[in-house]
């Protein structure tokens, strides 16, 4: 039977849905302002970015595709914001930049990594920490003295090497802690500064002085507690002179709910607790004994 919708003759009820529906979907539209973002260079888009309103406590991240949706209420009542993700130096633009482009466009980090293949069957592992020690539990997500309750932070863990012979990041384990509330998307970063300079315990560098080791973003879902395996599949080449690697972890969630933390141990030298805020600040708080317990596993 045909439609009665799409007959001449209609009554005027249904002359009046047509127009309802146009309104609907256009006052749906309006409730988020869409943009994109691309790198300035190759003009690809930049995925998992995270978007912090620099007066507001949820967080916005692009898709695959770059694209970016922000609720009219941030454009709004926001005057600017932070813009971290792989990649890219910590970013803070204005509102006003947001809001008269329809695409972002940011400088990328400019950094080659070398194609390295592993023929040899004489390799053997590095280990720094150990996944089958003794560890404890933690009561809280990690926060910083003046931070307000439940803001965003940056988990960061500092790894410091010593080789004399090439070294490939093969594995990366990290134990969660059973805070955990609910499943969560991480994500997962590999720094090393640029320069040689050495990292000094409580002083605040730059994450324009670092680079990024592994080739592309790296998400993990975490489903529940306990030891999370991140194996990589193709062996990274550490480059000669990095002593120090910084592993960042970065929530994928719009509000600090899933209470991601990592437990505790006490039993390498080699692994300090770090720090990365938002804003681009990067280090190491103090040298402790304590230390987050992961374990990372290089072939050399």
């Amino acid at each position: 039977m045909k439609n009665p919708f799409w007959c001449p003759t209609l009554s005027v009820n249904k002359c009046l849905i047509v127009p309802l529906l146009l309104f609907c979907v256009q006052s749906f539209a309006q409730e988020n302002t869409i943009r994109y973002i691309y790198s300035i260079d190759e003009k690809i888009p930049l995925a998992y970015l995270r978007v912090l309103p620099i007066n507001g406590k949820e967080a916005f991240f692009t898709d695959l595709k770059g694209k970016l949706e922000l609720p009219k209420t941030q454009t709004a009542q926001s005057t600017s914001f932070n813009i971290s993700g792989y990649g890219i130096n910590d970013t803070l633009i204005s509102i006003q930049e947001v809001i008269s482009v329809d695409t972002i466009f940011l400088k990328t980090k400019e950094f080659e990594l070398p194609e390295v293949a592993i023929n040899s069957t004489q390799l053997s592992e590095l280990k720094i920490g150990d996944s089958l020690a003794d560890l404890w539990e933690v009561s809280k997500p990690m926060t910083l003295v003046g931070i307000a309750d439940g803001e965003f932070y940056h988990c960061a863990i500092r790894v410091k090497i010593t080789k004399k012979k090439q070294l490939y990041l093969d594995e990366i384990k990290f134990y969660v802690s059973n805070i955990l509330a609910e499943k969560v998307d991480v994500s997962l970063r590999v720094l090393y500064p640029i320069s040689s300079k050495r990292i000094i315990p409580g002083r605040i560098n730059s994450i324009s002085e670092f680079t990024e080791l592994l080739r592309g973003t790296k998400i993990i879902t975490v489903a529940k507690p306990g030891w999370q395996q991140v194996k990589f599949t193709e062996s990274v080449p550490v480059p000669n002179g990095v002593v120090d690697l910084f592993i960042v972890f970065d929530l994928l969630e719009k509000e600090p709910k899933s209470r991601f933390a990592i437990a505790n141990q006490k039993i390498s030298k080699d692994i300090d607790l770090g720090f990365y805020i938002t804003g681009g600040e990067i280090g190491v708080l103090t040298l402790d004994a304590i230390h987050p317990a992961v374990e990372i596993t290089f072939l050399k």
